[in-house]
């Protein structure tokens, strides 16, 4: 009975990953087949739902709607916190900004794109370092700051820029947290109007189309491409370089890499961070 019952189980969970796989390219293997049943029992006893074999049962009648975006939402890893991984942002700081400013004339806009941005804490990091370089460089320049995620529920909660006492300490300096937030009344810390206003906030399935989001100076899209099989990083990242402006800045997850994924870049060390600037002539593929 047990081996049935395991069995049953293994066959829930490979429907739900191979789903997952289709539709956002993550990748549950064996090893974190545990993390993924977890998530679905979550998701059944949301939806009113006994087991994840009675999810089972429903997921074939058609994933649709409210359960579809519960099942994307689980999918996704939503680690995050401000100033993550402190380097690539000094790398901005040095490098990236320069090297962007110098090419613009005056009074150049910045246009940046935080792909898989969560709960919204690296834009406002991203919003937070320009203002701050604003006062600091000779070219005055504006910017404006793209987030996007396939997670309703962490959008909302990046639009609204409300922020935990816990969540401002995971990397936020004191200093720049009174500056550019204030509390409210449930002791809460609300990014500033002057910050908000800077930042958008869009649903974007990086599987899908997103030419409709524009071009970039800079791209972010860190931690992502390590969930996707060969074809979808590829995939993502022919489209994400069609994004980038040439002479723009990829800046990927401290674990990733483009080996054997890309040639339109050059790799640039700066301070223990490696970030890509796309060649000013994209390569052709051989013949």
């Amino acid at each position: 009975m047990s081996l049935n019952v395991e069995a049953r189980d293994t066959e829930i969970l490979k429907y739900f990953s191979s789903y997952i796989e289709k539709e956002v390219g993550i990748i549950y293997s064996d090893h974190n087949a545990f993390q993924l049943r977890n998530r679905l029992e979550d998701i059944a006893k949301m939806m009113g739902e006994a087991s994840i074999h009675s999810l089972f049962t429903t997921a074939q009648k058609g994933i649709t709607g409210a359960f579809k975006q519960m099942l994307l939402d689980v999918a996704t890893n939503n680690e995050t916190s401000f100033f993550r991984d402190p380097k690539v942002f000094r790398a901005i700081e040095q490098t990236v900004l320069p090297a962007l400013l110098e090419e613009g004339g005056e009074n150049k806009e910045l246009k940046i794109w935080s792909a898989a941005s969560s709960t919204g804490q690296e834009a406002v990091s991203l919003a937070i370092l320009l203002e701050e370089q604003k006062a600091k460089v000779k070219k005055p320049f504006g910017f404006r700051i793209v987030g996007s995620d396939i997670s309703e529920r962490v959008l909302t909660k990046a639009r609204e820029g409300i922020y935990t006492q816990l969540e401002v300490q995971r990397g936020l300096p004191a200093a720049l947290m009174i500056k550019y937030f204030t509390k409210d009344e449930r002791d809460r810390w609300c990014v500033r109007p002057s910050i908000r206003q800077k930042m958008e906030f869009r649903k974007q399935n990086l599987k899908e189309s997103f030419t409709q989001i524009g071009k970039f100076g800079i791209i972010l899209c860190r931690n992502v491409l390590i969930y996707q099989n060969v074809d979808s990083k590829k995939e993502i990242l022919d489209r994400v370089s069609e994004q980038l402006e040439p002479g723009g800045f990829l800046i990927l997850g401290s674990g990733e890499s483009l080996i054997g994924l890309s040639q339109d870049y050059h790799q640039v060390a700066v301070d223990g961070a490696v970030i890509y600037r796309k060649k000013q002539i994209p390569s052709m593929a051989a013949a």
